[in-house]
């Protein structure tokens, strides 16, 4: 009797400790939905911005590496911006072997402010991107740069006014949003790269939206040329391949002169051919760059998170083992989990309607119980292959 009494009082301490980490956790992961969506709805709204007439000049900077598809489809949308103030656009060839050159200059017939440069094919001791994106600023005639790649599809006419509109005194870096083309994505782990984008901008948005910024996306992203050069471009990470805005906008952001821009006409949608290995390639870059950024507290927390997720499914999981046939504790774990999934799936489906993802229900509670362990596999991985993430010169 006495050995009955104490396993039933395990069992219950056992539910007792997942019901308040399943409480613990359904709060942290709302407040931080809730942010977003005040954020986006209340906060931006209420910002001030340049008027019409004060828009800046700009230089759009595209980079393309054998992209003559992308280019062909998504350029002329960047060409005819609705926008007051002159513009160019440049698109930096990193020595495509494809037709990129020649639609590129087919182009330039019909748009007096579309220039092409190419990046000498002999370069190899240096990061290629850092340096085309180099060469395109030094190309440049205006004193804002905006960046995005060949594949990036943007969505309005009122893109570059979006961005631009954020440049008053004392800005000097807008980040800009943008995420995969998840339409055109396929296989049984799609919502998986989902989740596991939303989860990731979350990071970064909800970081920069607080004063800490530390992450741009190059496929949107804006910084005046001058805080460029005063840093040296990206002479303090020209040894690692990638870091292009990650890394640089960690050197040169502060939380006076950076703005987060998440009006849905700002947002870019990026392409490949294959999303699922682009995914897979680019994750194990932001793995690798992450390291040497400046703010690594969201790092931290959703680590925690992780754990105390796995922790309330491990109570629950001993709890049952030890007493599989009491009704009173199957129908209790039952409730505990529910508690957790359905604010889970309620808030990624808010989040992914803001951030114009694909929606996510019922996949939610599998794909964040596993997003852990795949970046885990992600991390070792990334210590066999470390040495890829760095130029000759290292």
């Amino acid at each position: 009797m006495i050995f009955s009494l104490d396993i039933h009082y395990i069992i219950w301490c056992l539910l007792g400790v997942a019901l308040v980490l399943s409480l613990v956790w359904v709060v942290w992961y709302n407040r931080r939905s809730m942010r977003l969506l005040k954020f986006m709805k209340y906060e931006e709204r209420t910002r001030r911005y340049l008027n019409h007439d004060d828009l800046p000049s700009v230089s759009i900077i595209v980079f393309a590496n054998n992209d003559e598809k992308w280019l062909n489809k998504f350029l002329p949308t960047i060409m005819k911006q609705n926008y007051p103030a002159p513009f160019e656009v440049i698109v930096v060839d990193d020595a495509s072997f494809d037709g990129t050159k020649d639609l590129v200059g087919d182009m330039m017939v019909y748009f007096d402010h579309l220039k092409i440069v190419t990046v000498p094919d002999q370069t190899r001791s240096l990061s290629r991107k850092k340096l085309a994106v180099m060469l395109g600023i030094k190309a440049s005639q205006y004193d804002i740069i905006l960046t995005t790649n060949a594949n990036c599809q943007v969505h309005s006419d009122r893109w570059l006014m979006a961005m631009m509109r954020n440049f008053g005194p004392g800005i000097d870096i807008v980040l800009g949003y943008s995420h995969f083309a998840h339409n055109e994505d396929r296989g049984i782990s799609k919502s998986y790269r989902v989740l596991d984008e939303m989860t990731t901008a979350m990071q970064w948005i909800l970081s920069a939206a607080k004063g800490k910024p530390y992450r741009g996306i190059s496929d949107n992203l804006a910084y005046r040329k001058e805080v460029f050069f005063n840093n040296k471009g990206f002479s303090k990470s020209l040894e690692m391949k990638w870091g292009d805005d990650d890394i640089f906008i960690s050197e040169i952001s502060t939380p006076q002169n950076t703005r987060l821009e998440l009006l849905p006409a700002s947002f870019t949608t990026s392409y490949y051919d294959d999303l699922a290995h682009a995914f897979s390639i680019l994750k194990s870059r932001r793995d690798f760059t992450s390291r040497h950024v400046k703010y690594k507290a969201q790092f931290r927390t959703q680590a925690w998170m992780s754990l105390l997720y796995w922790l309330r499914l491990a109570a629950i999981a001993a709890a049952v083992a030890l007493c599989y046939t009491n009704i009173a504790v199957i129908v209790a774990a039952v409730i505990i989990l529910l508690i957790t999934w359905f604010p889970l799936m309620l808030a990624t489906f808010r989040n992914c309607y803001l951030l114009r993802l694909p929606l996510l229900l019922f996949s939610t509670p599998l794909f964040t119980l596993l997003r852990p362990v795949i970046n885990t596999g992600y991390k070792i991985k990334g210590l066999f292959t470390r040495k890829n993430n760095y130029t000759s010169i290292m």
